[in-house]
């Protein structure tokens, strides 16, 4: 090995220490609050709480979200999805660990699981039953109807973070897995596409994120 190679070496190592060390106002951060825009156009809101792991370059992400679409039986509401309805409300829950694999913190990947109830109202077909004569009958009619759907998922993504000293931008992309369950196998399925409530398969993720840091 010669001269050059070892100087080259040795100034990589000097620079790399160098960033290391480097005490940018972001890294001394132990907390962030964020919100997620996009939800707003799929009648959700989504907060994320971030809270750093001893000072290590890995965090912990809790986002609570919730959906809601006023009950209205008499028009018919539409989500971003497609799906038509009368009335929505949903809570959810994930929970994310976050890894910043740079200096800086600026590029990371992150991966966790997420949870959703939802109630929806909705006009469509319905089974009812009454009972005459000792006999049993049932008919199909049009009507108000109910479907309550729970979903869960698995997350991994990739991300950027802006390294400012308090302000904090975030863009990411990823994929993600959803499995739902309907309380009514003969209702509306509310599954036609990715973002759907009641969408089972492999999904796309991407999404921006407002918020601030604070120690």
């Amino acid at each position: 090995m010669n001269k050059i190679s070892i100087a080259f070496i040795l100034s990589f190592i000097t620079i790399t220490v160098s960033a290391q060390e480097e005490k940018l106002p972001h890294l001394e951060m132990q907390y962030t609050a964020a919100m997620q825009p996009m939800y707003l156009f799929n009648s959700g809101i989504r907060l994320d709480f971030e809270k750093r792991i001893k000072r290590s370059p890995s965090w912990l992400q809790i986002s609570p979200s919730v959906y809601w679409v006023p009950k209205d039986d008499e028009y018919n509401s539409y989500l971003m999805s497609g799906e038509e309805l009368s009335g929505l409300f949903g809570i959810g829950l994930d929970l994310n660990y976050k890894y910043f694999f740079n200096p800086k913190e600026s590029f990371y990947v992150a991966a966790g699981c997420t949870y959703t109830h939802y109630r929806i109202n909705y006009r469509g077909d319905i089974w009812n039953s009454y009972t005459e004569y000792d006999l049993t009958y049932h008919t199909h009619e049009y009507g108000n109807a109910k479907q309550n759907i729970n979903r869960a998922g698995l997350n991994t993504y990739i991300g950027y973070q802006i390294p400012t000293p308090y302000f904090l931008f975030d863009m990411y992309v990823g994929l993600g897995y959803r499995l739902s369950f309907r309380s009514d196998k003969f209702g509306e399925r509310f599954d036609s596409s990715m973002i759907s409530p009641g969408y089972r398969g492999v999904m796309f993720l991407t999404g921006v994120r407002f918020g601030c840091k604070f120690k």
